[in-house]
Parts: C-alpha cells; sequence; structure tokens
C-alpha cells in the first residue's frame, strides 16, 4: 500500500479549504498521514512510523518515514499559533506529566525526575527571566484650536447685525460693557487705548 505519494494532491486539498472530492486511494493515503499525526501527538514519532510498518500497511522503514515527513508538512506547513501559546500548552503538558510522576514516585529518582520535569515547564514559560517592565507612554495634551474667524473650525460665520442686536437688547449693563461685547464680538473695531483706559479704570476700582 501506499507506493504512490498523493502529497502534492492532498495539499491542494487542504488549500480549497477540504472542498475538493478526493479519489478514494487519496482519501485512504489522507487517512493514513492524518492518523499520523494523532499517533504522534499522543505517543510520538517512533509510534506513528511503527504503525505504517504493522498490519494492513506493512511499509518498508524507509517508506513509513517518508510518509511521517509527509505528515508533518502537510498538517504544520500553515501554523499560526504564537509562540506564547506553544508555551502554555507545553507548560501545561509538562506539569501534568510531573503530577504523574510525583504521584507514582518510589525513590529518590523519582523525585529527582519530577523536578527536572517542574525546571523544564519553569523555563518555557520563561518564568527563569525577570518580567518586562512596561513603558507608560506619556499621555498626549488636548489640541486646543484658538481662531477669530468661525470658518476656521468649521462653523457658519455669525451675522454680526443680529448680534449687536442681541447685544443692545440686554438689559442692566452700562454702555461700557455694552461696548466690551461687542469688540469681543469682533462687531466694532478694537480700541487698544479705550482697552488700557478701561483695564485701569477697573483695577482702581478694586
Amino acid at each position: 500500500m501506499f507506493e504512490t505519494s498523493y502529497f502534492d494532491r492532498l495539499q491542494d486539498y487542504l488549500a480549497s479549504g477540504c472542498n475538493d472530492e478526493l479519489e478514494d486511494d487519496e482519501l485512504q493515503y489522507y487517512n493514513a498521514l492524518y492518523a499520523m499525526i494523532g499517533l504522534n501527538r499522543k505517543y510520538g514519532k517512533d509510534t506513528a512510523i511503527s504503525f505504517l510498518r504493522k498490519e494492513p500497511f506493512q511499509l518498508p522503514l524507509k517508506r513509513a518515514r517518508e510518509m511521517y515527513q509527509e505528515a508533518i508538512n502537510l498538517f504544520y506547513a500553515d501554523d499560526t499559533i504564537e509562540n506564547a501559546a506553544h508555551r502554555n500548552l507545553l507548560y501545561e503538558e509538562l506539569n501534568k506529566a510531573a503530577l504523574v510522576v510525583l504521584k507514582t514516585a518510589r525513590n529518590s529518582k523519582d523525585i529527582e525526575i519530577y523536578g527536572n520535569i517542574k525546571m523544564q515547564a519553569f523555563k518555557i514559560k520563561q518564568l527563569d527571566r525577570p518580567d518586562e517592565k512596561k513603558i507608560e507612554l506619556p499621555k498626549a495634551k488636548p489640541l486646543k484650536l484658538y481662531a477669530l474667524d468661525s470658518k476656521a473650525v468649521g462653523l457658519e460665520s455669525v451675522d454680526r447685525n443680529i448680534l449687536a442686536a442681541q447685544i443692545d437688547a440686554i438689559p442692566d449693563i452700562n454702555e461700557n460693557e455694552r461696548k466690551r461685547l461687542k469688540r469681543e464680538a469682533r462687531i466694532v473695531d478694537i480700541d487698544i487705548i479705550e482697552m488700557i483706559d478701561d483695564t485701569e479704570n477697573k483695577t482702581k476700582n478694586l
């Protein structure tokens, strides 16, 4: 069995999202490679290769090894798992293995093995490295825009005549205050001398 390799065909099959239809021989080849991946994950490389050496396959060792390499290349070619996820997975598996060793320990050698596995987990999780210091970026100061022309900030221009009439209609303010409001609203021209005099008068009254 499996004298012919369908590796290239199966690559196209996976690339299509498994939408293509496989021939019987191609499907058997795919299933064999998939089974090898499962055995490799659970029991390791030697068991996966040995799987094809036995009934009903009885492949030569060289061919079984070739199919093992095809299985790895086929199912792990597009590994998008991040390194941190890989580390967490290995850390969890090593801790499980260490717990089994601890529960079945009978002598000091078993405890030593337990300690070695825990140390491997410790390093894979990178617990032997100092925590990276997070650099706090300076907070951006709010941008303030000052403009005398309302169009500069996307607003419609104000009708100065209407604004002047609204200021004139304000009750209980003196004429100087009315002029100041009109200057700030750019209804009348700014008189620098008059502004200085107003400022001096307000200072004297304090």
